[in-house]
């Protein structure tokens, strides 16, 4: 596809017609299971293209936008995705009701009569009691729950003001990223950012409550990009002194700074057990830095170390009737097991033994046992009976507390093979927040490999053109930017990707763009303004290379400009 605000103009009616599509989809898949999805909802979320679209005009013709356009694409079809699989699931009545049993129940009587209504005669069913002359089975049964969803919901609703806040934010990050000035001062500011950030964050730890801030969201969501441009502007001062190595190991008073302002960030996150922050930062970090160094003895150690560390803390993580097949492990894994956090130890058996719970008696296990069962004296004093009896409760708390929802997620995947079930006709109601970090479940068991792949596949388009724009970047600071807003999209991508599949341990982080739940959606259209930004900045300063012989052009190069936008 040409690089035209046109080209990708049509491409977006398209993914607007696709949408719609999907909706009736949506809809006529209700119908068939004894409900009517919301109309409000649906003109709600196709109205959002309405910004949508004037930000491609607003780009084209104010801002005279000259980067890639595959940024907002893609984004814009990750988006549209999530947005339709949101609809699908808070329209059904099960997902999020009080009573789930007794909205399964409806929904399941309705497929038991249209059953009936396709396949049995009329002796079967005058044996039933039914009517001989069965109704067409394809028609929305008389008793369809209708939607209480209304026009005043919808505008207090946070799905209406959380995608308009994003584009909002989109078009802020964008106008500041563009200028000279503020890119300038930010380098010059970078530790005073990055200290700034830790106030509000120091205000969510005093304040959150397993993680969670005000409202149920995730305080570390804002602070992403703050951190990631205090580390570049850090990083763009001192890139040339680190260049300067001994054994493959910087200068002490070079290194020392950098270590400081890259730990900052992880003492809230883990107060905040945002573990799954701290492995994205640190792979953000460690790609600034080789972005930044590029020394073959630097990165051969750094690989070499996080080789080490992955090791040690799989070790330590294995079951223990792992551990005893292999001599010497056991001794090996007790030391990595103690100054390990039970979160993690946690994490990690969920990801190599999720269908297998530890006994009660681990300690990282525990304390979670014990509270599930002072909350049920029923369930404790059955737990008392004989160890036989403790075992069942322990594998009815294990899945009821941890691992019912990744469970869920696996056999969704696997029912929706290649083309999946169809929109509205799966049971992604049953994945708990199938809408936030486990929408890939919803996706692929709704779409199938089909639909997974088509995600997978723009997430990496879109990781693509941001590492094009890094490397067309001409300044060390734009570069390192980029670089990073690149790997926070897509390596998150992965981690929620890979925990969903079992690829690696599930850590709670969102699926970019898809997930449209708190600050995520919030923070990834940000990310998305400066990418784009730093693109624009890129082809702009590629024509006043090519046009250098003007005069105009030529009165530019004698400005002189800060090291941060040279």
């Amino acid at each position: 596809m040409k690089n035209r605000a046109s080209s990708h103009l049509f491409a977006l009616l398209l993914i607007i017609g696709f949408e719609i599509a999907g909706y009736v989809g949506v809809s006529r898949a209700a119908l068939l299971r004894g409900y009517v999805p919301s109309t409000v909802g649906a003109v709600r979320d196709v109205l959002l293209y309405v910004p949508i679209t004037f930000l491609v005009f607003w780009l084209s013709r104010r801002m005279k936008y000259a980067g890639n356009w595959t940024l907002y694409t893609t984004a814009i079809l990750l988006f549209s995705v999530g947005m339709l699989v949101q609809f699908r699931l808070y329209s059904d009545p099960e997902y999020n009701a009080r009573n789930k049993a007794e909205a399964r129940a409806e929904k399941t009587e309705t497929l038991r009569m249209r059953f009936i209504n396709q396949y049995y005669g009329p002796d079967k069913r005058q044996i039933m009691g039914l009517p001989q002359t069965p109704t067409d089975p394809n028609l929305p049964p008389p008793t369809a729950r209708a939607s209480s969803y209304t026009v005043a919901q919808a505008l207090r609703s946070s799905y209406t003001w959380i995608p308009i806040f994003s584009f909002i934010a989109f078009a802020v990050a964008y106008s500041l990223c563009v200028r000279d000035d503020f890119l300038a001062w930010t380098q010059r500011n970078s530790f005073i950012i990055v200290l700034a950030t830790l106030v509000p964050l120091a205000a969510a730890v005093a304040t959150s409550r397993a993680g969670h801030a005000v409202g149920n969201t995730t305080p570390w969501e804002p602070s992403k990009v703050p951190f990631l441009l205090g580390f570049a502007g850090i990083l763009t001062a001192h890139y040339r002194d680190l260049a300067r190595t001994y054994w493959g190991i910087p200068r002490a008073r070079d290194l020392v700074p950098l270590v400081f302002i890259a730990l900052v960030p992880f003492i809230p996150f883990f107060a905040l057990q945002g573990f799954g922050q701290m492995v994205l930062f640190m792979g953000v970090y460690a790609a600034l830095y080789l972005v930044a160094v590029h020394r073959w003895p630097q990165l051969l150690l750094f690989v070499g170390t996080v080789v080490l560390a992955v090791s040690i803390l799989t070790v330590g993580s294995l079951p223990q009737d792992v551990q005893e097949k292999v001599p010497f492990l056991p001794t090996i894994a007790q030391p990595v097991q103690a100054m390990l956090h039970p979160r993690i130890r946690q994490r990690f058996h969920l990801w190599l033994d999720g269908f297998d719970p530890p006994s009660p008696e681990v300690s990282w296990w525990k304390k979670d046992y014990d509270a599930e069962l002072a909350k049920d004296q029923k369930m404790k004093e059955l737990a008392e009976q004989s160890p036989a009896m403790q075992k069942t409760v322990n594998v009815d708390v294990w899945f009821d507390k941890l691992a019912f929802q990744p469970a869920q997620a696996l056999f969704g995947i696997a029912s929706g093979g290649v083309t999946g079930r169809g929109l509205g006709l799966g049971f992604s109601e049953v994945i708990p927040v199938a809408d936030s970090d486990y929408i890939y479940a919803a996706i692929g068991e709704e779409m199938g490999l089909v639909g997974g792949a088509i995600v997978t596949l723009a997430i990496i388009i879109f990781v693509s053109a941001g590492v094009r724009t890094a490397i067309e970047a001409r300044d060390m600071f734009s570069k390192l930017c980029s670089v990073g807003l690149t790997v926070l999209i897509g390596f998150q991508a992965l981690i929620n990707i890979g925990g969903i599949t079992r690829v690696m341990p599930m850590t709670g982080i969102t699926l970019p763009f898809v997930s449209h739940g708190g600050f995520s959606l919030i923070t990834s259209f940000v990310m998305l303004g400066m990418l784009m930004a730093f693109s624009h900045r890129n082809a702009r300063d590629a024509q006043a290379v090519g046009t250098s012989g003007t005069p105009k052009a030529r009165a530019m190069t004698d400005v002189q400009l800060p090291e941060a936008v040279q």
